[in-house]
């Protein structure tokens, strides 16, 4: 055998498997050789050179697993990188029908009142004093729904952007109105009444901006697929209990079986129909708290809706 053939086999050191147990008897062999000559067998030469090559084994060994322990920590924290920016996307998806309506009536004032203004410009004539004054109103309606549609727009970019992983000191409550405004029209869609109890003058969380919203609007639209067809109530609440902030929405529709009830936060478990859900909603919704160092619950009684209570921790002052 070839020093090419056996250079491969030492990349792998488990070959010193069965030495291992003599590594601890490696500096004891050692120095009875160093100390008596009489004691210079080959027997304990063996166990000098097994116990060294079992302790430089071991060692690399140890390395090479914490190499690998890094490796799948850094892989496990891309692919939940992945899947958070995935159940972004698909929670925009399920709000764009909503997002549409909501840019097409802006658009459909502007049209028509430039329509108007053209009318009025049409003939070529000087305008009136009348004419200039429903000029000026028709193009004040036109940047006032202009400045609508970019509010719109500002709002879904800022969602969809991938966060940065810093803390910012986040307004929970006009977070949560923000999140209610873009997900009003699936609501009235779904024939949910929407409703909001905001506490005011509530600290700021220490949180992600990005992350808080998605998780907001993954609870949102848990919910308003809970209630699908028949509609209900959805509530968004926010108070303060001591150093925590909690967020609670609230919905009226079935509710979870007590028997499936702790499984709701796994991945790939759901309740819903075939081809409705994939069941990573409420578990990435889970991840995003555990990353945001709060915690999660979910309370509900059969027929009589379900309740998701998140808490979050305050941002200190700076």
């Amino acid at each position: 055998m070839s020093l090419r053939d056996v250079l491969p086999r030492c990349g792998d050191w488990a070959w010193l498997a069965p030495a291992l147990p003599l590594a601890p008897l490696a500096p004891l062999a050692l120095c009875l050789v160093l100390l008596d000559s009489q004691a210079r067998t080959p027997g304990v030469w063996l166990a000098v050179f097994l116990g060294g090559a079992a302790a430089v084994g071991a060692t690399l060994l140890a390395g090479r697993r914490d190499a690998q322990l890094a490796a799948a920590e850094r892989e496990s924290m891309v692919l939940a990188e992945q899947v958070l920016r995935l159940g972004k996307l698909a929670a925009i998806g399920e709000m764009a029908a909503g997002l549409a309506h909501e840019i097409n009536n802006p658009v459909a004032i502007m049209m028509e009142e430039a329509g108007l203004g053209g009318d009025i410009l049409a003939d070529g004539a000087v305008p009136g004093a009348e004419d200039l004054a429903e000029l000026r109103r028709a193009l004040g309606q036109i940047e006032t729904q202009g400045a609508r549609c970019k509010e719109i727009t500002h709002m879904v970019l800022a969602f969809a952007r991938t966060p940065d992983g810093r803390g910012d000191a986040v307004d929970v409550s006009a977070l949560v109105e923000e999140m209610a405004g873009l997900t009003a029209k699936r609501a009235d869609y779904a024939k949910v009444q929407l409703a909001t109890r905001l506490a005011p003058n509530l600290p700021p969380a220490a949180c992600s901006a990005s992350q808080l919203q998605q998780l907001l609007l993954n609870l949102i639209n848990n919910a308003l697929d809970a209630m699908e067809p028949d509609g209900g109530e959805l509530t968004l609440e926010t108070t303060r209990e001591g150093g925590r902030l909690v967020l609670t929405v609230s919905d009226t529709g079935p509710g979870i079986p007590q028997a499936v009830a702790d499984r709701v936060f796994e991945p790939f478990f759901t309740t819903k129909a075939a081809g409705k859900g994939t069941g990573l909603g409420l578990s990435i919704c889970a991840g995003i708290v555990r990353q945001l160092g709060g915690d999660i619950a979910v309370s509900s009684t059969p027929g009589r809706g379900a309740t998701f209570r998140v808490s979050l921790p305050v941002a200190h002052a700076r």
